[in-house]
């Protein structure tokens, strides 16, 4: 970075007492709301990121490795005093109250547009544990400074805490006031409290509310599994024996059984890579590559390949039954990166293979993967046509 460009610090705070709900030891997915905090501000820009906190324990340990992980630089401040000569005056500092969560992403666009303090009305923020304002607001917990306004610390108090003293000098320099927007904390959007993720938009139409009520349900499990380490591993070991004895089926010759198998592991497999993601802090600012998922799951895949011709060559000969093998899967493949919902049906393709497996017990070898393969197809046609018609308006 050139020694003109303004740069962007994060300034974060643990100091709540253990067992506070507002504090930033709070664990939220497995992972505590500091370590939320230092992957918000990395996804913001920030290169430096300092802690405001008493003690060096495990948890700011923590948190500097996560931003040295990060490419920032870490900083422990102890006395608010600390702060004074840190920064330029073109500088800027993200603030965050201890113990707050940003669990949506669109949250960092209010953050993300120069120097801002974001305010909730009192009725709202003051039962939600926000700090008072004035008679009508209370901040919202985040602001982006100017560093010129770090020298309005000098004429406070030693015993104010480094957020609160910062407020009173944004406030007394003038910096802009953004509302946040009301229905984010009944949503759990922005919240100093929570422990779950965020209530899912409900839609008008009533089959898209079972579908979000289901996921809702699905998020509330999974975070209940987050937390129990053992039952997850339990899963992970429990998708490789799955996998070695699909193994041993096909070379026992008996696909369809190996087929169950493989879309069991699958289940298995997919749940304990996204139990991993949801427990890895650094969500917003290290985004996982859109194919990870797919390439570790391509051993299963193979293997049902393979399961699935086998199952084929009972029925034709062995050059057609590998080629209706592969070309299935590859139309399972491309129609899985097809936008929509239409795309993620085939996402998860352990529905296909348990369909052969039970097609194949059926003695109807062809007849599965061809239905399966035609709904594949059409799904892609659909959505060629769709990008045609939007093409020419």
């Amino acid at each position: 970075m050139a020694p003109d460009t303004p740069s962007r610090t994060a300034l974060l705070t643990l100091d709540a007492p253990v067992g506070s709900a507002a504090s930033g030891r709070r664990l939220v997915g497995g992972t505590s709301v500091l370590e939320r905090q230092v992957d918000a501000a990395l996804a913001l820009g920030c290169r430096s990121i300092w802690l405001f906190t008493s003690q060096q324990d495990e948890l700011a340990i923590a948190a500097q490795r996560l931003a040295e992980k990060g490419g920032a630089r870490f900083r422990l401040i102890q006395r608010g005093r600390q702060l004074l000569g840190g920064l330029r005056q073109d500088d800027q500092l993200l603030v965050l109250a201890e113990g707050l969560l940003i669990a949506d992403p669109s949250g960092f666009d209010l953050l993300s547009d120069g120097p801002v303090v974001l305010r909730l009305p009192a009725e709202q923020g003051e039962p939600a544990g926000f700090e008072r304002l004035d008679r009508d607001y209370c901040w919202a917990g985040a602001m982006v400074i100017p560093g010129r306004v770090l020298e309005g610390l000098d004429a406070l108090g030693e015993d104010i805490a480094p957020a609160s003293a910062l407020l009173r000098a944004a406030r007394i320099a003038r910096i802009r006031e953004v509302a946040l927007p009301e229905p984010w904390l009944a949503q759990d959007r922005w919240s100093l409290h929570s422990v779950k993720p965020p209530q899912l938009a409900k839609s008008p139409d009533t089959g898209e509310q079972d579908i979000a009520a289901m996921r809702e349900r699905a998020e509330r499990l999974r975070h209940w599994l987050v937390d129990r380490p053992n039952i997850v591993f339990a899963g992970g070991v429990a998708s490789i024996l799955l996998t070695f004895s699909a193994g041993v089926s096909l070379y026992s010759d008996h696909p369809a059984y190996a087929l169950a198998l493989i879309a069991l592991a699958s289940i298995l497999a997919r749940a304990w890579f996204s139990l991993r993601q949801l427990s890895n802090p650094l969500v917003y600012s290290v985004p996982a590559p859109t194919w990870s998922s797919a390439l570790k799951l391509l051993p299963l895949e193979a293997l049902g390949v393979i399961g699935l011709g086998l199952g084929l060559a009972s029925e034709t000969s062995w050059q057609s039954s590998i080629y209706i093998a592969v070309v299935a899967w590859a139309s399972w493949l491309i129609a899985s990166r097809e936008p929509g919902r239409s795309g993620r049906i085939f996402q998860d393709r352990w529905p296909f293979w348990l369909g052969c497996a039970v097609a194949g017990t059926a003695e109807q070898w062809i007849a599965g993967p061809a239905a399966l393969t035609a709904l594949a197809l059409g799904v892609i046609v659909l959505n060629m046509r769709n990008r045609a018609a939007i093409t020419h308006v």
